[in-house]
């Protein structure tokens, strides 16, 4: 989805302009979407969620195909009114240090600033990119990212709480499906996928074996309703009831 990652700076992008596009051709090819708790409940009307191998997210299916997504169309809509969190902070993304550009990692600290000084960046565990072949950089009209005194514009400055807030979910809801996995509540399975009239199983995923979940003291489940695992567990549920799967 990205494919030129940089650190958003003052001094690379100081007449960069950004226009909002409304079209998802970005995410054609992208089969299955993070999800972060709170977006479970509504997510789980639109999409299957499940647990892929190794992941620390619930994962919305987005197709059972490698390389494609269902829920864009060939004009770049989004063909159900909820959009996953993940893409809605395209073309923006907080990178952790270890992971940002070697090409600037001192470009910004994750504040509401363009502050180049790279000591302060070090003091943060994220720095705020763009894709900067993103289509929303391809105009010369657009508003401007920085003020004249290199701060970040309100535009820039909306875009990193709403990346924050999400960076938040993501840590709670990692916290949980860790829980989830220590006691090993999950179960692989497959879904049929009919090919040319064929039942092919495609797997690569978790679910929920409530047989586990029911044998777990009463003590237990009580915490996990306190800590929102049941709800997690319910709406991840709900949303594969009825879909077929391969017997295991």
């Amino acid at each position: 989805m990205f494919k030129k990652v940089e650190p958003l700076t003052k001094d690379n992008h100081q007449d960069l302009r950004f226009t909002p596009v409304n079209n998802f051709s970005f995410a054609e090819k992208i089969s299955t979407a993070p999800l972060s708790f709170s977006e479970i409940a509504v997510a789980s009307k639109f999409y299957p969620i499940v647990f892929l191998k190794d992941a620390g997210l619930p994962a919305a299916i987005l197709s059972l195909e490698k390389e494609k997504n269902g829920f864009v169309t060939p004009e770049g809509n989004w063909k159900v009114p909820y959009v996953p969190a993940h893409f809605r902070g395209y073309p923006f993304l907080l990178a952790r240090m270890a992971d940002a550009p070697e090409s600037d990692k001192g470009g910004n600290s994750g504040k509401a600033s363009g502050d180049s000084d790279p000591a302060k960046a070090r003091e943060e565990k994220f720095l705020l990119c763009i894709d900067r072949d993103a289509s929303h950089f391809a105009a010369p009209q657009g508003e401007l990212m920085f003020t004249a005194n290199g701060e970040f514009t309100d535009l820039v400055t909306k875009r990193l709480e709403f990346l924050k807030a999400l960076q938040t979910e993501i840590n709670t809801t990692s916290a949980l499906v860790r829980i989830m996995r220590e006691k090993d509540v999950l179960a692989e399975r497959s879904f049929m996928l009919n090919v040319n009239g064929q039942n092919v199983p495609v797997g690569g995923f978790s679910v929920v074996d409530m047989q586990k979940v029911n044998a777990l003291d009463d003590a237990l489940l009580a915490d996990w309703v306190r800590k929102g695992v049941i709800a997690l567990i319910a709406a991840h549920l709900n949303s594969i009831a009825g879909i077929p799967m391969a017997q295991q």
